[in-house]
């Protein structure tokens, strides 16, 4: 399809969807945080009321018959920057840190039988 101009109607942060509304599109369309235009491995939001550039397919997604296949932020150019949550986040992440002690008195005994022994 064409590109839209349209507007976000909703949008689910914790989800990563929403609704898109536009003129030029038979009813509301039903968006995806991957569809969001930017950097990959990038998180992108998009903002109630935002204005966005759009394309969009027929398909079933969740009791909607249109679903955006690409989105841009109106004023915004695909690239660094674009639509970001935060420049340096990835949509997931975390960490682990392991430290292991020194010897600890009572290093030198054997566990038996339930009960620990010299």
């Amino acid at each position: 399809m064409d590109e839209v101009t349209g507007t976000v109607v909703s949008w689910d942060g914790e989800e990563g969807w929403g609704v898109l509304a536009s003129p030029g599109v038979p009813g509301e369309v039903w968006v995806h945080f991957s569809a969001i235009e930017a950097l990959p491995g990038r998180y992108c939001t998009l903002n109630e009321g935002e204005e966005v550039l759009f394309t969009w397919e027929h398909a079933m997604q969740d009791g909607f018959a249109c679903r955006a296949v690409a989105v841009t932020r109106q004023g915004t150019a695909a690239g660094p920057g674009a639509g970001e949550v935060e420049e340096d986040t990835a949509a997931y992440s975390s960490s682990l840190e392991i430290i292991f002690d020194g010897p600890h008195a009572g290093a030198d005994t054997e566990e038996r039988g339930g009960r620990r022994r010299p």
